[in-house]
């Protein structure tokens, strides 16, 4: 099962800087057995998910939507929804919608720290006084 999703990632482009990185699902990793009839459906992620990417993938998660929506968490280059077995074809475009949107999140964090970064580091420059 390939499915075309994505969460946050980092890769480094120079000494200090990091550029966004889009990770998708590349395959249905396993279903284990969670309690009657749900199961933990894990998928692999392309990559490691960066630090905050859970956390906005979580809040995002746990909005109110228009269906009904089971667990589902990311964990380093895994995601794991709670549900069953059948349930997962019908949540795919939920998850796909909500990680594109912390895709967003998470792009524009990471540009935000880059500016802030760069200010710190320009105003440190202005500051240095050199004998």
């Amino acid at each position: 099962m390939r499915v075309a999703m994505v969460c946050a990632g980092l890769c480094p482009r120079e000494k200090n800087v990091t550029e966004f990185q889009d990770i998708r699902i590349t395959e249905l990793a396993s279903g284990q057995a969670e309690s009657g009839p749900l199961m933990n459906m894990v998928l692999n992620l392309s990559a490691d998910a960066p630090v905050d990417c859970p956390d906005a993938f979580r809040e995002a998660w746990n909005q109110p939507a228009p269906a009904m929506r089971r667990q589902a968490v990311v964990e380093g280059s895994r995601l794991t929804s709670t549900c069953m077995a059948y349930e997962l074809r019908g949540q795919i475009d939920q998850l796909n919608e909500v990680i594109s949107a912390t895709n967003d999140a998470c792009r524009l964090g990471t540009e935000q720290a880059e500016l802030r970064q760069d200010g710190e580091l320009r105003d440190l420059k202005a500051s240095l006084r050199y004998d």
